[in-house]
């Protein structure tokens, strides 16, 4: 019955070790208030690094949050959450699939930028609303802005230009097109699906 909110950080590059504290994970448990979970996942290469050892272990020990870095399967975390706060995590693409609320934090996100490069701005074409400071992030929550009409339209944009493909049918149709010759239905042409291979020798060997 409670609100799970899904906080997963990407690593920095621009950091020795990659781990960058954007803002107290205790601190945001607390804001969120009663009937609010906090659950926190570590990018992948963090998972045994200082950021576990910062406190992070202890306070799932302590119930303050839920420390789900460890978790085998990210498909099960992102489907136990109501929203997303992340940076600059891929999993924003993934999660928009679901159609909930997410919010990207950016306070370093020239620095992030300049030392990884982007493909695009993330700031300005976000799938929801964009925090450039803790206090920002408090309180999209606490006004429960994180979950308006303009996150909703943001949530949908973002789906129509990055995600076009991922409606469930992807696999279908690279077995479709590869194994059995389908193009949109039809077969390609005979040309196509006769074509050989070569050996080793580079001769050409028909399949």
């Amino acid at each position: 019955d409670h609100t799970v909110v899904l906080y997963a950080p990407t690593r920095r590059d621009y950091r020795k070790g990659g781990h960058v504290d954007r803002f107290d994970p205790a601190r945001f448990a607390a804001d969120l208030g009663p009937g609010h979970t906090l659950v926190v996942r570590l990018h992948p290469s963090l998972a045994s690094g200082v950021a576990r050892g910062l406190g992070l272990s202890d306070l799932h020990r302590r119930g303050v949050l839920v420390d789900a870095t460890d978790e085998p399967h990210v498909e099960d975390v992102l489907l136990a959450s109501d929203a997303l706060v992340t940076d600059y995590s891929a999993l924003m693409f993934d999660y928009v699939l679901l159609d909930r609320p997410v919010v990207v934090h950016a306070d370093d996100w020239g620095a992030f930028a300049a030392s990884r490069g982007a493909y695009f701005d993330i700031t300005a074409d976000a799938p929801g609303h964009v925090s450039r400071s803790y206090r920002e992030l408090a309180w999209l929550f606490a006004s429960g802005t994180w979950q308006d009409q303009e996150a909703a339209r943001l949530r949908s944009g973002f789906r129509e230009r990055y995600c076009e493909f991922e409606d469930g049918r992807a696999a279908e149709r690279v077995v479709r097109l590869l194994m059995l010759g389908e193009r949109g239905g039809a077969l390609l042409p005979a040309a196509r699906r006769t074509e050989g291979v070569r050996d080793r020798s580079g001769a050409l060997v028909e399949r």
